[in-house]
């Protein structure tokens, strides 16, 4: 949650060190207030990737493919 010109505060449940960057991957300055919770210095119109320290995810997008069958959901094949 943030205010306009206030710091975001985001609980991300993250137990271990995070890194927090920005949309081209450079790293944010923030702060680790503890219990899963951490402050970000954001401008407006500004957005953060929080991550556990060093895992660098791809960030792509693409289909998912189940790694095992599941119950079909939505509308009956008809």
């Amino acid at each position: 949650m943030s205010e306009a010109g206030a710091p975001c505060v985001v609980r991300h449940g993250i137990v271990d060190p995070f890194d927090v960057r920005d949309g081209r991957g450079r790293p944010l300055q923030h702060t680790d207030i503890g219990d899963g919770i951490g402050q970000v210095a954001l401008h407006k119109g500004e957005s953060a990737l929080i991550t556990a320290r060093g895992d660098r995810p791809g960030l792509a997008i693409a289909p998912v493919h189940p790694t095992e069958d599941a119950p079909r959901r939505g509308v009956p094949h008809v």
